[in-house]
């Protein structure tokens, strides 16, 4: 009886020297804390990692923004990595597919969160965007959003253009081509009604009266009854605030009831799936989109230079060109590059890095001036396209 009574005590020891070891290893692994710098390899080998997550439609109805957006991920992960590090920091891109699909974003971003990211870029979609924004506002946590939203929060950093600085050259165009009288339509998502607002208040300066207004489900398969709705106001032009496949679904329809009036699209509209949707009947369609897209037809300038470095590299790697999405995500890498360069890996060093040390930075969707809130982009990052043989073209105002 003592050795079975010796042999218990014996095991009970054992097993609560494994927990202890247990419980410290786990400490240890969660004691950088949250988006702190890790290090894997031997104690003679550590090697730091910097985690960053990235909230991305990969799969859904917004794929067809997001399939660039991956690629590009993929590309700056392999660069990296070729690279060996950064000052001996190796740099991970954490990848999640939100497949169109806030809650699972949401689900996304707690994942993210747990592993420990330094910051965070997402998402594809305005409403996914501020979906995960109060996530990354409670965990202090840099967010580069690479849709249009407007906040005040000081860890957020909008890389996509406002609404207001999208609509700046639509107004430009209706200006110099004498345009008084527009209709308008949107969807009736969180994209498409913050569109009318900003440029309500650029067009009454202008002179310009918006004569309708028609909105349309962001699912709808033909608005047909709205554009016969807005033919009937005698509009000079039409503007269509909606994503694809949305927008091309308006395009077709504007087609096929033989209006002849310019229409002019959003940044949402400059994508591939665009122009396949409406390849071959494009005449005075035109999209706001990046210079990128165009970037051999424009004259020499140091821009030029680094929108065809972007744009060859991937093209290199994919057999197409990128798009405006693809250059929201690849400023997001290439600021947070710069912070890791700059020896900054936490998520606080990287917030207090990007307010207060990188000032304005050419980036590739247009400068961005980071002595402020960063409201999106400045407008010099964008051009009016036109799509002729099912491609991009420059059109110059």
């Amino acid at each position: 009886m003592r050795v079975i009574g010796f042999m218990k005590k014996t095991v009970k020891k054992r097993l609560w020297f494994t927990l202890l070891a247990a419980v410290f290893l786990f400490g240890m692994a969660g004691c950088g804390g949250q988006g702190a710098t890790q290090t894997s390899g031997g104690s003679n080998n550590k090697e730091k990692i910097v985690k960053i997550g990235v909230i991305i439609a990969e799969t859904g109805p917004a794929s067809t923004l997001g399939h660039t957006q991956v690629n590009t991920v993929k590309l700056m992960q392999k660069q990296l990595d070729q690279q060996g590090g950064i000052n001996g920091t190796k740099v991970q891109l954490i990848m999640q597919d939100y497949e169109t699909n806030d809650t699972k974003a949401v689900i996304a971003m707690d994942k993210l969160i747990s592993q420990g990211v330094a910051a965070v870029i997402g998402a594809t979609q305005t409403s996914t965007t501020m979906a995960i924004l109060p996530k990354a506002v409670q965990a202090n946590i840099p967010l580069l959003t690479i849709a249009p939203v407007t906040t005040d929060k000081e860890n957020v950093y909008a890389l996509a253009h406002s609404s207001t600085t999208v609509i700046s050259p639509i107004v430009e165009y209706l200006v110099k081509h004498n345009i008084k009288k527009v209709a308008w339509m949107n969807a009736r998502d969180a994209f498409g009604v913050i569109g009318l607002p900003a440029f309500k208040e650029l067009a009454k300066q202008n002179g310009i009266e918006v004569v309708a207004h028609e909105e349309f489900d962001a699912t709808a398969s033909d608005m047909t009854v709205q554009l016969t709705n807005i033919r009937k106001a005698n509009p000079e032009a039409l503007i269509v605030w909606s994503r694809t496949p949305g927008a091309g679904i308006v395009a077709r329809n504007f087609k096929s009831l033989g209006f002849t009036i310019p229409m002019l699209q959003s940044t949402a509209a400059a994508n591939k799936g665009f122009i396949e949707q409406v390849q071959g009947n494009s005449d005075n369609i035109f999209v706001v989109g990046s210079k990128l897209s165009v970037a051999d037809q424009l004259p020499e300038s140091d821009q030029k230079k680094r929108l065809l470095a972007f744009r060859d590299l991937y093209a290199k790697e994919y057999g197409e060109e990128p798009d405006l999405f693809a250059a929201h995500v690849y400023d997001g890498i290439q600021l947070l590059i710069e912070a890791v360069k700059a020896g900054k890996t936490t998520a606080n060093d990287i917030r207090n890095f990007l307010n207060n040390e990188i000032g304005e930075y050419p980036a590739v969707a247009g400068t961005l001036d980071l002595t402020k809130p960063l409201n999106g982009p400045k407008a010099d990052g964008l051009t009016v396209l036109r799509i002729e043989n099912n491609q991009w073209k420059y059109q110059q105002q």
